[in-house]
């Protein structure tokens, strides 16, 4: 894969880069760092020929004046005053043969229709782009594979496991299930499935309510009251279902009953935060053929590298696409792997890190006060992973100018 950072550049690339009849390669032009780290994660690895620019619809008017060899092409409307008129400029010199997908920051649906019904354009997508768009919505344009939605209608599930125990796979699911109410502003459950030991409800200062247990052992005792009867809440519009089982009980968790559950709960609400325990028991497999996205907390360390990557290829076999989202967590421990080596490991850099927060995240544990409250360092390196959830756009301040200028 080929990325420019500059739009000087990607204008000026010579023709001799491009060979006549490239069907399988695909040429996308962004304006916005944000949007080309999407389009590489949702398609770099269904795409081999996948060649990513710096710049806008008027850079790939330019670029296909010289070469002609592209499968399709993304071209990026956003800021362009007359984008319509640039995309008809870009018809005028691009084979007819050549898909057309767009992004831009048009939320009009005249525009949007103008662009499908008379511009011949395959697919336009609103900013902010993410992962899950690119797979589910240009994924099935720019490759034979299919990307179908997970699990159909229903409200957006995100699975969130850890590598390994102790990692802080429920700190950073608590954690997302707040930053979600805040920035969301949807009606949000964090579903903690570890039956027996799970500290969600410990972190909030909470006590899980009666009944996941035996929802999850007889679809017939999961009905429309079931929400209301197991969740407890935990902030407006934000509530949790967990359970606190003795050791000695042994659940005889169902699938279809963890299916009932999932589908009860994806229609009463916007989001489901699971707290999914890994290795997961087979019944709840299904957790993750339904999550849009599945976070994959680890630690610096190399059990958790292995366990993160047979986590990845387990999603893979089950779903048939990637949608793990790794977050390197204490990333800068002593003793611990280096971010080069955990790449190395990885085989690809994490898409999160976090560095060890120190004493306060213990502090807020150990006084039921959620960590990205007491340390809200936290929520800013989160950010991404929200951004990535709910499209939200999260302002982090980023100089003391700008906080005084705003002031």
């Amino acid at each position: 894969m080929q990325v420019l950072s500059s739009d000087a550049t990607a204008a000026a690339a010579p023709a001799s880069e491009a060979t006549a009849g490239q069907s399988g390669r695909i040429v996308a032009f962004v304006a916005d760092d944000d949007s080309a780290n999407a389009l590489r994660l949702g398609l770099f690895s269904a795409v081999p020929d996948l060649d990513i620019r710096r710049g806008t619809v008027r850079h790939a008017s330019r670029f296909f004046e010289k070469e002609s060899g592209a499968q399709a092409a993304i071209v990026d409307v956003s800021g362009i005053a007359e984008a319509a008129a640039a995309l008809e400029a870009l018809a005028s010199v691009c084979p007819p043969d050549i898909k057309m997908l767009v992004i831009g920051d048009n939320n009009e649906i005249g525009f949007y229709r103008h662009l499908i019904s008379e511009l011949g354009v395959a697919e336009y997508i609103v900013k902010p782009l993410t992962r899950d768009l690119v797979q589910r919505l240009l994924l099935p344009h720019v490759t034979q594979r299919t990307a179908e939605p997970p699990g159909g209608r229903g409200g957006h599930v995100v699975a969130v496991c850890g590598a390994r125990g102790g990692v802080g796979a429920t700190t950073i699911a608590v954690s997302t299930t707040l930053e979600l109410a805040r920035h969301a502003k949807g009606h949000i459950a964090l579903l903690d499935l570890h039956l027996q030991g799970g500290a969600a409800a410990l972190m909030l200062s909470a006590r899980s309510g009666p009944g996941l247990r035996i929802a999850l052992e007889d679809p017939d005792r999961a009905d429309a009251l079931f929400l209301e009867r197991t969740s407890v809440s935990i902030a407006p519009r934000v509530r949790l279902i967990g359970a606190e089982e003795p050791f000695e009980v042994v659940p005889a968790i169902s699938d279809a009953a963890v299916a009932r559950v999932l589908d009860l709960l994806r229609q009463k609400l916007n989001y489901v935060v699971i707290d999914l325990p890994m290795p997961t028991p087979p019944s709840m497999r299904q957790v993750l053929t339904v999550a849009r996205q599945v976070v994959v907390v680890l630690g610096p360390d190399m059990a958790s590298v292995r366990d993160a990557r047979a986590i990845r290829e387990m999603v893979k076999s089950l779903t048939g696409s990637d949608r793990v989202i790794t977050v390197f967590n204490r990333a800068d421990s002593k003793g611990g792997l280096t971010a080069k080596l955990l790449e190395k490991g990885l085989g690809a850099a994490p898409d999160i890190v976090i560095p060890n927060l120190g004493a306060p995240m213990l502090e807020a544990f150990n006084l039921g006060v959620p960590a990205v409250t007491r340390v809200p360092a936290l929520g800013k390196h989160l950010a991404p992973l929200l951004r990535e959830i709910s499209g939200a756009q999260t302002v982090t301040e980023r100089s003391w100018l700008r906080r005084l200028m705003r002031a």
